[in-house]
């Protein structure tokens, strides 16, 4: 499986849309919060018209939908709260936290890219740990693996039981997570606010996830 990796991120993901749709989180503006949750239902390689009958998001009035050219683009965004993302995937599925950001990108009509942050604000340390703890369960749950590229340790998860793997999330850190020969994973654990010259009682922290297909070799040739 690492040697695989090791081809490279742009052969691995196809995150064309996850680079623009993470310029739209740095405002991380506030939103109204009174509006029902919904719920965007949607796995990677899944068409576009599957999303849209699967959700109960306004997924067509809040997309630039792709049309049948081939390797024509197009995109679904959230912007605002509440939304629950479903990732359907039968066996490696999983329900996130209620998000307020969300990006999908699409490629010859179907889902080749996620990237959202699964939380509606960034939290402060201990909150942003608790969360970050239930989602590592519910992706290990669902099959999940952390891989390392750089062969120098064996793949780990977040450690969040120690001094020192606290301390050293106090700064942000990043695990690739796959499903072998299907789904690759970044998730990330950053220092959002009050975090220079170092992080503080004030620091608050955000958590996202960037996901696309993971290309076997034979797929890459």
């Amino acid at each position: 499986m690492n040697s695989c990796w090791q081809r490279g991120l742009t052969g691995r993901y196809r995150y064309v849309h996850v680079i623009v749709a993470f310029v739209a989180v740095a405002a991380w503006a506030k939103h109204d919060y009174s509006v029902p949750t919904t719920t965007l239902s949607v796995r990677i390689g899944e068409t576009y018209d599957e999303v849209v009958k699967g959700s109960t998001y306004a997924v067509v009035r809040n997309s630039d939908p792709p049309d049948e050219k081939p390797y024509y683009s197009g995109s679904t965004w959230i912007s605002k709260p509440a939304v629950v993302i479903v990732f359907n995937d039968p066996e490696h599925g999983f329900t996130l936290p209620p998000t307020k950001f969300a990006g999908i990108g699409y490629e010859d009509r179907r889902v080749v890219t996620m990237t959202t942050s699964p939380m509606l604000d960034p939290l402060p340390f201990d909150e942003a740990i608790a969360l970050l703890n239930r989602l590592q369960t519910d992706f290990k749950k669902a099959g999940w693996e952390p891989i390392d590229r750089s062969g120098e340790r064996l793949p780990t998860w977040f450690d969040t039981q120690t001094a020192a793997g606290l301390a050293e999330l106090r700064t942000g850190n990043t695990r690739e997570l796959v499903v072998e020969d299907k789904y690759g994973m970044f998730f990330n654990f950053k220092c959002w606010e009050e975090c220079y010259p170092k992080p503080s009682a004030k620091s608050v922290y955000l958590i996202d996830v960037s996901m696309g297909e993971l290309l076997s070799p034979k797929n890459q040739e």
